[in-house]
C-alpha cells in the first residue's frame, strides 16, 4: 500500500475518541519512529489509520497497558509490511498491529488538528497481537515435556530424604504412589494419610514435596497447611465447602479456591483425628469423588492434580504393622484412624495409609546436625565440628515431642551463647566448633590455616582438645 502525506496513525486511550493525537505520517517524511513517555493511569492504548484526505478511519487496534507504573514506549510504523510495532520501555513487551484493512468511512470530515467528530468512527476494535514476550512453539514444547516427563520414585525419594531422616522405609512408599499417579494418562486425586508420633517428620514431608516436585517436573506446585483442630465452630465447615445462600459467608473463597487457578497444589493437613464430623466426611466425599462440591452452587473444584498429604498422631500397633504385609499394613492404618474418628465406612475411602516409626538413635543425630547447621546460619556461622558429648545431650531432649523438642533445645543453647556477646561480629563467614554442655555453650572459631586443609584441622582439633 502507498501512503501519502494525509495517511496517519493516531492513538487514543481508554475508548475516547475526542482527545485523540497523530503520532506518526506513514510516508515517512516525519520519521517512522514516536517515543511517547510518562504515560500514567491509562488501561489500553488504541490505533488507527486515518486518511484526511479519503476521509477514512481504520481501527487497528488496542494495546494492553502495565499498571501502577509509569510507561514508556516506542511506536514504529513498517510502510512495506503494512503495520508496525508498540514497545513498551524496560519490560520485554511488543505488540504488533496492522492497517491494512477494510476502510471504514467517517459520516463528517474531521479536519487534521479537530478531532470533535471522532463519536463518528466505527467502534471496530481488537487486541492486537502480543509479540516478544513469549514464543508460542517453544511453549507448547515446554509444555508437552511436562506432560511426558516421568518422575522416577527413586529420584523423590532421595530428594525428600535429603531432610527427613529415619523413615526411609514410609519415604519410598509415598514416593512410589505419588510417582505411579503423575504417570497416569487420568491422574487421580492422590491422598497419603501417615500415622505415627509427634515429631518424626510426617509434617516435613508435605512441607517438602512442593519444591521437590516443581525441581523433578518443572511445575509449580502451591503449598497450603491447615491445622484440622482449628475447624471446630459451626461454620468452620463452610471455609471448606462453601456457604449456602443467605449464610454468613456465602460466595467467600474457600480453601480449595487456589486450586481454580493452578490445579498442581500440595495440602497438608495436620491431625485428622482432631476434625469435626462434617469436616471429616466432606472431605472423605471429595477424596473418593476428585471433585469438590460447593454449598454455594457455584462451579465445581477439579482436584485430580492435587495431593494431600494428612498427618496423625493416632498410636500404630507398630509390632504388627513390621510384621504385616503391605495389604495388611494399610489395613491396620485405616481400623486405627476408623476407631478415632468412629466412621468405618468412610476411612475405608483411604486407600494410601502409612506409618512413621519413632526416630532411631542416627537418625536423631542427623536431625540434630541439621538444625545445629541451620541456626548457625542465621549468625552466619558455618559448623566445622560439634563435641560428640554436646551432641549426645542435644538428643536427650527430644522426649515425647520428637524433632520439635530437640530444634527448641538446639536454638535455646546458641541464643543462650550469642545473646550477650556484643563482638559476635567476629564470627561472621567464619568455620566454628561447639563444645561446652547444653546450659554453656563454647563457640571456638576454626583458624583459616586449619580451615583450608584435613591435615591442619586435625592438628588443630588435637591441640585444642589437650587444652
Amino acid at each position: 500500500m502507498r501512503y501519502t502525506d494525509k495517511d496517519y496513525i493516531v492513538i487514543g486511550f481508554d475508548g475516547d475518541r475526542v482527545h485523540i493525537t497523530p503520532v506518526i505520517r506513514m510516508n515517512g517524511k516525519s520519521g517512522l519512529k514516536k517515543m511517547l513517555g510518562g504515560i500514567n493511569g491509562k488501561k489500553d492504548m488504541e490505533i488507527y489509520h486515518i486518511n484526511f484526505a479519503d476521509k477514512t478511519c481504520v481501527a487497528a487496534g488496542c494495546v494492553r497497558l502495565p499498571q501502577n507504573i509509569q510507561v514508556d514506549m516506542i511506536i514504529e510504523f513498517k510502510p512495506e509490511e503494512d503495520g508496525g510495532t508498540v514497545t513498551i520501555c524496560n519490560t520485554e513487551q511488543v505488540w504488533n498491529y496492522n492497517v491494512k484493512e477494510e476502510e471504514k468511512f467517517l459520516r463528517e470530515s474531521p479536519d487534521e488538528k479537530d478531532f470533535s467528530h471522532r463519536d463518528k468512527v466505527p467502534a471496530r476494535s481488537y487486541m492486537i497481537e502480543q509479540k516478544g514476550i513469549v514464543e508460542k512453539d517453544k511453549v507448547r514444547k515446554l509444555e508437552q515435556k511436562k506432560r511426558t516427563k516421568t518422575v522416577w520414585p527413586d529420584e523423590l525419594a532421595a530428594e525428600l530424604m535429603r531432610g527427613i531422616y529415619g523413615q526411609d522405609e514410609a519415604i519410598k512408599k509415598i514416593s512410589e504412589l505419588i510417582s505411579a499417579n503423575l504417570r497416569r494418562k487420568q491422574p487421580e486425586v492422590e491422598v497419603i494419610v501417615l500415622f505415627g508420633p509427634t515429631g518424626v517428620g510426617k509434617t516435613e514431608v508435605g512441607k517438602a514435596l512442593p519444591k521437590i516436585l516443581e525441581k523433578l517436573t518443572g511445575q509449580t506446585y502451591g503449598f497450603h497447611q491447615i491445622a484440622l483442630n482449628e475447624f471446630i465452630g459451626e461454620h468452620s465447615v463452610n471455609r471448606f465447602f462453601g456457604s449456602p445462600p443467605s449464610y454468613v459467608g456465602y460466595k467467600d473463597p474457600t480453601v480449595f479456591e487456589p486450586v481454580r487457578s493452578n490445579p498442581y497444589q500440595v495440602y497438608l493437613m495436620d491431625e485428622i483425628e482432631k476434625a469435626t464430623d462434617r469436616i471429616y466426611t466432606g472431605l472423605m466425599e471429595c477424596f473418593s469423588s476428585g471433585v469438590v462440591h460447593l454449598a454455594d452452587n457455584s462451579s465445581d473444584i477439579d482436584l485430580s492434580h492435587v495431593i494431600f498429604i494428612i498427618t496423625s498422631n493416632i498410636a500404630v500397633d507398630m509390632k504388627a504393622y513390621d510384621e504385616a504385609s503391605a495389604f495388611r499394613k494399610k489395613e491396620i492404618c485405616r481400623n486405627t484412624l476408623a476407631r478415632a474418628c468412629g466412621h468405618p465406612e468412610i476411612a475405608g475411602k483411604i486407600t494410601n495409609c502409612l506409618a512413621f516409626r519413632e526416630l532411631p538413635a542416627d537418625a536423631l543425630t542427623d536431625i540434630v546436625s541439621k538444625f545445629v547447621v541451620e541456626e548457625l546460619q542465621n549468625y552466619e556461622m558455618e559448623l566445622e565440628h560439634m563435641d560428640e558429648e554436646l551432641m549426645v545431650q542435644f538428643k536427650e531432649q527430644h522426649s515425647n515431642y520428637g524433632a520439635r523438642g530437640v530444634k527448641d533445645a538446639v536454638r535455646e543453647a546458641i541464643t543462650a551463647a550469642t545473646v550477650y556477646d556484643r563482638n559476635i561480629g567476629r564470627y561472621k563467614g567464619r568455620r566454628v566448633t561447639l563444645s561446652g554442655d547444653i546450659e554453656n555453650i563454647v563457640i571456638k572459631i576454626v583458624p583459616e590455616e586449619a580451615a583450608n586443609g584435613s591435615i591442619g584441622r586435625q592438628i588443630w582439633a588435637e591441640n585444642a582438645e589437650q587444652h
